[in-house]
């Protein structure tokens, strides 16, 4: 079993932005998950919002994100 890392991620996915945990191999980068021939992502600890309006819709600590759905992805902004 190859060891993973959790990396925070903000998705804008849709009609949503999803804030969680991905699952990376050491070292490697978010585009690099996207990159390989898998249809989903799992994620997560997931915080659900509604893109336009920003009030959340709902947590959940596990969901699968299709890839086709994503619009954007990044690290969020650490302070």
């Amino acid at each position: 079993m190859v060891k993973k890392e959790a990396k925070r991620v903000v998705i804008i996915a849709e009609n949503y932005r999803i804030e969680g945990y991905m699952y990376l191999i050491p070292g490697a980068r978010i585009v690099d998950e996207l990159n390989k021939n898998t249809q989903f992502i799992p994620l997560t600890d997931c915080v659900i919002y509604d893109k336009d309006t920003s009030l959340e819709v709902d947590r959940v600590e596990f969901m699968v994100l299709n890839k086709n759905s994503i619009t954007m992805i990044f690290p969020p902004h650490e302070v």
